[in-house]
């Protein structure tokens, strides 16, 4: 049977997302605003779960209908067979987005949602679901735009930028799909298979080079969760999920590049490598290392570099054009042939690097307005005079 499925992702980044999709070999995969939407069996928005790494949350359709009034609403969300999804005695939780003339706050469309999904389950006896934010058997996901309701089960749960639960965080942590579609946009994927060494000189808790392992082993990144949106779904395939696991586990393959995090704060690196440990990066070593001593590492081919450097909006230290001065000088200077990745506010701070850009990307890091920078480091060192 096919399905309509949605993968909710960062704005900008629908065409990586899309992407990666269409690499894991789902079918009609269409970008939309802050979606990515594609078709498939049950078994492909499993696969999605366990392989995406840009998106944040794989949604199941299961109806979609048009209602002009809070009553047209409740009837049309009370004749779906909600006991096909949830028993009874399950606990409960709907997401709802979006407004309209009728409904104008998402808590009464949640609300609405919820006692339609209630009424149709309720037992003669008066056994009924209840309602839990954090751990829910089954989460509902409702979009509502233009009149037009989109119900969905939300497959993920928890956002897929969870790569597990003991992560430890520094101050103003990059998220891991985030990071991964930095790695994505400048093809580490390719880059790694033909051996090139990855860096980041500024890599704080590890989340861009941890994401680059990953990615160069083949690993995952779901590996590691335990309990998915899926897991006391009543439509859930036990059978197709492990199946996949064991593909996955199939699928690892030995790495072939050097994968390189530094920083100069000491407690920050412990952080970093602790993290590693968590997720088993065996290809991946972290060492404190100040950026003023960025160096490519001796015997490998000009990579890949990218980084998050800080910037004032995120710790509150607005004095950091020198910072990212340097940082282009070393560049120039030291990191020849290298391609490079800069995600930095958008504004005057991004453009004291003083280097010419050969791509501008606008992203958000949270709810702060980005620009990735793609750069490409000359082959040959600067002539000096």
């Amino acid at each position: 049977m096919k399905h309509t499925f949605t993968v909710t992702v960062s704005r900008g980044l629908e065409d990586v997302l899309a992407t990666e999709l269409r690499r894991m070999g789902l079918q009609k995969v269409t970008p939309e605003r802050g979606t990515v939407r594609f078709t498939g069996p049950l078994k492909d928005g499993l696969r999605a779960c366990l392989w995406c790494r840009t998106g944040s949350r794989v949604l199941l359709q299961i109806a979609r209908f048009q209602a002009n009034h809070p009553d047209e609403l409740y009837e049309a969300l009370h004749r779906i067979r909600w006991e096909e999804h949830l028993a009874p005695d399950g606990m409960l939780w709907v997401d709802f987005v979006g407004t309209s003339r009728d409904i104008r706050h998402s808590q009464f469309g949640a609300r609405l949602t919820k006692d339609a999904i209630v009424d149709r389950l309720r037992t003669p006896s008066g056994t009924r679901p209840g309602v839990d934010r954090d751990n829910p058997d089954v989460r509902v996901h409702i979009h509502l735009k233009h009149s037009v309701f989109t119900v969905s089960i939300d497959l993920s749960g928890a956002s897929l930028h969870w790569r597990t639960p003991k992560r430890r965080m520094t101050e103003a942590p990059l998220k891991e799909n985030l990071a991964a579609a930095l790695l994505m946009m400048m093809d580490w994927p390719k880059r790694s298979r033909a051996g090139e060494p990855l860096i980041d000189p500024m890599c704080g808790s590890g989340t861009i080079v941890q994401e680059g392992a990953a990615i160069a082993a083949n690993l995952p990144p779901g590996r590691f969760r335990r309990d998915w949106g899926f897991s006391r779904w009543r439509g859930h395939d036990p059978a197709a999920w492990r199946a996949l696991l064991q593909e996955s586990h199939e699928a690892q393959v030995r790495p072939k590049s050097l994968v390189l995090g530094f920083d100069h704060d000491e407690d920050v690196v412990a952080v970093a490598r602790y993290n590693c440990q968590q997720l088993g990066m065996s290809n991946l070593t972290i060492k404190k290392r100040a950026l003023s001593d960025l160096q490519p590492p001796e015997g490998a081919p000009p990579g890949l570099l990218v980084t998050n450097p800080p910037y004032g909006e995120r710790i509150g230290d607005d004095t950091l054009f020198g910072l990212y001065g340097h940082l282009g000088d070393l560049l120039r200077n030291r990191m020849l042939g290298y391609g490079v990745g800069v995600l930095a506010p958008a504004g005057p701070l991004s453009k004291s690097i003083g280097l010419r850009t050969d791509k501008r990307h606008v992203l958000h890091n949270g709810p702060l307005e980005c620009r990735y920078l793609e750069l490409s480091i000359s082959t040959e060192a600067p002539q000096r005079y």
